[in-house]
């Protein structure tokens, strides 16, 4: 590890522990996400109140047990309410009690992979972090945040009037976040072909002599094997691959029926398939935060059925379930109730994965 990122790692560590607000950013592995656990070991030492949240599931496994998603924190869920409905039920509603204490009680809130946190979110959480202090930005809790804004944008979600902008074009955004510090060092590892593939990808900027080192990379998939995942740009063309591949695979298919009330029509927004196809053997991945462990993205494999219910058993956390359904609604914001419901078990065929999905992941092949 050189000098300079040693530098620039106790900048970051300098930084928050004075107490400043900040962006931490940097490419793909120039050392955020071990800044990040750092920081947090640091003020929670110092007797912080420190919550560590991440915008996806997965994000979240890279720091065990300590981070949550930041919808789960703040309430936020899937962005259904404005920012007064949710301040409103944060403050009042029973089942809204823990996420008050939450925020009232923060001294410092971590988000990771804040690329993925929209325009709209950003300004929601500072609305519910300013239940604490009104008088206050983000009601004076420090905020600290991370990522890479060269990697994915947020999902756009126009049935609840946020159309994914990026999270720094909110005015809120330059307010709160004066403070920078750019990791520029990959430390990861030091092939420096591949850093300079990796930069010159992200940036969409890639040369004559990157195609080159790119292709001799090529190479056919190992025979025989089953734990090789393939990337779509959209849930169309997942769909189709994965329909494709379990009907190759040896065994009987299970057919799962979601149970779907409401206005039908609107459930095709559903994440939920309405018929889910699942053999013993194959890959399966959440699309659904269960717990802090059972997140939405995390990969499996199903091992048997017990009551018509699969069993899966998820290897990176060394844990074997049964899942039953679930409710996965959908919110009119107009209407301001939910229009329609449907009960599925909250899984999807994982033969392959939408990149969205992939993000942090760490895939074998």
């Amino acid at each position: 590890m050189t000098g300079l990122i040693i530098k620039k790692q106790r900048e970051a560590m300098q930084t928050a522990l004075s107490g400043h607000n900040f962006m931490l950013v940097g490419s793909a592995g120039t050392g955020k996400s071990y800044v990040i656990n750092n920081i947090y070991h640091e003020l929670k030492a110092q007797g912080k109140t420190v919550f560590l949240t991440c915008t996806t599931g997965i994000a979240c496994t890279n720091f065990g047990l300590h981070a949550q998603t930041i919808h789960r924190w703040a309430g936020l869920e899937d962005g259904r309410y404005t920012s007064k409905e949710i301040c409103n039920l944060i403050k009042h509603s029973p089942k809204y009690s823990q996420t008050l204490q939450c925020i009232v009680s923060a001294d410092v809130l971590i988000i990771d992979e804040i690329s993925m946190l929209s325009a709209k979110l950003f300004e929601q959480l500072g609305a519910i972090c300013s239940i604490k202090d009104p008088s206050r930005l983000f009601g004076g809790i420090q905020v600290i945040v991370s990522g890479d804004f060269f990697q994915l944008a947020p999902v756009p979600n126009k049935e609840y009037k946020d159309e994914g902008a990026m999270c720094f074009t909110s005015p809120l955004f330059e307010k709160v976040l004066s403070h920078k510090v750019v990791l520029t060092e990959v430390v990861r590892q030091d092939n420096e072909c591949f850093i300079k593939a990796i930069h010159e990808v992200s940036k969409g900027t890639v040369s004559p002599e990157t195609i080159s080192f790119i292709k001799t990379l090529e190479r056919p998939f190992p025979v025989g094997s089953d734990s090789s995942v393939v990337l779509f740009s959209n849930n169309d063309l997942v769909n189709v691959y994965n329909r494709r591949e379990i009907l190759k695979c040896p065994g009987q298919i299970r057919e799962l029926v979601s149970e779907d009330s409401g206005d039908i029509r609107v459930l095709i927004k559903s994440n939920a398939p309405p018929r889910l196809w699942l053999k013993e053997g194959c890959p399966v991945i959440l699309i659904r935060n269960l717990s802090n462990t059972l997140v939405n993205g995390l990969q499996g494999k199903v091992v048997d059925f017990e009551e018509g219910c699969p069993v899966v058993h998820f290897p990176s956390i060394s844990c074997t379930t049964k899942l039953e359904k679930v409710s996965f609604t959908v919110f009119n914001p107009d209407k301001n109730m939910t229009v329609a419901t449907r009960v599925q078990v909250p899984l999807k065929l994982a033969y392959a994965i939408t990149i969205h999905k992939a993000q942090g992941m760490t895939l074998d092949r």
